[in-house]
């Protein structure tokens, strides 16, 4: 087991030593976001993804590979952050969130799919849209294709309509960048934006934290086929409160899709892990600027306390911020903490887009709870085993 304290030591001493140069640097300077811009060509970005993808690559080429993925990466950060500011003016009730790919989730996109350039990846950089309810996501999409955006659209997903198998329910677009400011942009920089229900946000919630904590891929359709199996119909059952198309080969009736959920966590016991997932994280450690406005947040997750430290930046402080988390980035592999750099425009929306960060799933339980009850006349096992105390949680919320 990892030394957990050891840990949050170099988290910190990371943190400490790139504060101090960058405000060494930032001496007489103005305060303003500088961002940055790519400075390697098409072949050589392509040939970084390679060989940090490969593990035989050695340190020195591992360490060049990652200069240039990290710039690659940075660079999309305008581009996400004018993307993501025209996402907000036009869904001031909706929670708009951005984020930087994480590096693990780079390589392991090159590793699952060997073909994949990294030059071309189309979600190095994302923004995510939830809203309440199915129409919103539509008026959305909708909203952000006609507006005037000179940014090209270049791929279109309805996962709502056409559900993956694994269960996955969104609305994706992927749009090239285009910029009148600054042509270095102009380039192949490709931001990925998902719309989505507060309902199917709780379900990726979810799978993500039982992929965690299980060890496997869930997200990728890598694991436990029973467990895989029980995600897919609960988001069937979720469909079926959205009035949208249950997944592929699952009933179409809740009452069957909750006689197999119950058989399935029968001899899985997949609901008691989840309420063992769910436990509260303790948040160890904020600055001053907790709460600013439309700033930057790096959160650091120990899964092994479990602890989450969130360091928070200014806008105008988006080159530190980036520099650290690519140092924990490289310094922090193969080790139980997870980072991940994201924007959002208050405390609440960073804690409602990412509960994964705070191990929260309840909202998942709860709608499970909730959805079973309502159908419970219909469905014996169901009743018998909500009125056990294995199912006991806290009140329900509401799901309609």
């Amino acid at each position: 087991m990892e030394n957990t304290t050891y840990q949050k030591d170099v988290c910190d001493i990371i943190i400490e030593n790139l504060t101090k140069k960058w405000r060494d640097s930032m001496q007489n300077k103005i305060s303003h976001t500088e961002w940055a811009r790519p400075k390697y060509s098409k072949s050589q970005i392509n040939k970084a993804g390679q060989i940090i993808a490969n593990p035989n690559s050695s340190k020195e080429e591992r360490n060049n590979a990652l200069e240039i993925l990290n710039n690659w990466r940075a660079a999309h950060a305008y581009p996400l952050h004018v993307i993501n500011a025209g996402l907000r003016r036009g869904n001031p009730n909706a929670i708009v969130v951005q984020r930087l790919k994480r590096l693990e989730s780079i390589t392991g996109k090159i590793e699952r799919f060997p073909q994949m350039q990294l030059y071309k990846m189309q979600d190095l950089g994302g923004c995510r849209v939830i809203v309440d309810t199915i129409d919103q996501v539509y008026d959305a999409v909708s909203r952000y294709k006609n507006s005037r955006i000179r940014h090209i659209l270049k791929r279109e997903y309805d996962y709502i309509q056409n559900p993956k198998d694994s269960g996955y329910r969104c609305y994706h677009m992927v749009y090239q960048f285009q910029s009148d400011k600054f042509d270095a942009y102009n380039k192949n920089m490709l931001i990925e934006i998902q719309f989505r229900t507060k309902l199917q946000h709780t379900w990726a919630t979810a799978v993500e934290m039982m992929g965690i904590y299980t060890k496997t891929n869930l997200k990728s359709s890598i694991g436990d086929k029973g467990i895989l199996r029980f995600f897919t119909l609960m988001s069937s059952l979720f469909a079926i409160k959205e009035y949208t198309p249950v997944c592929p080969n699952t009933p179409e009736r809740a009452d069957e899709l909750i006689d197999e959920i119950m058989e399935l966590d029968k001899n899985n016991n997949i609901i008691m892990k989840l309420k063992a997932i769910n436990q509260a994280v303790q948040i160890t450690e904020f600055n001053e600027f907790f709460n600013l406005k439309n700033g930057y947040y790096l959160l650091i997750l120990n899964y092994e306390k479990p602890s989450l430290n969130i360091k928070t930046f200014k806008p105008s402080e988006f080159d530190l911020a980036d520099n650290i988390y690519g140092k924990m980035e490289s310094e922090l592999q193969n080790k139980k903490i997870d980072t991940v750099l994201v924007s959002a425009k208050s405390f609440d929306n960073l804690k409602a887009a990412y509960p994964n960060y705070f191990v929260d799933i309840s909202d998942f339980l709860n709608i499970l709870k909730n959805i079973m009850l309502n159908y419970s006349k219909l469905n014996e096992n169901a009743r018998l085993l909500l009125e056990s105390n294995h199912y006991i949680l806290k009140d329900h919320i509401p799901i309609g």
